[in-house]
């Protein structure tokens, strides 16, 4: 659930960089389009 992730780093003051590990399915870029809805 990433979004509770984000938003309880978000709430904690955090101001550093945040990484993630996928694995797609398929593509590189069909594997990472979740995640420009966060940036």
């Amino acid at each position: 659930n990433y979004d509770f992730i984000f938003n309880v780093i978000k709430q904690s003051g955090y101001d550093g960089w945040v990484g993630c590990e996928y694995k797609p399915l398929t593509t590189t870029e069909a594997g990472l389009s979740w995640i420009n809805q966060y940036r």
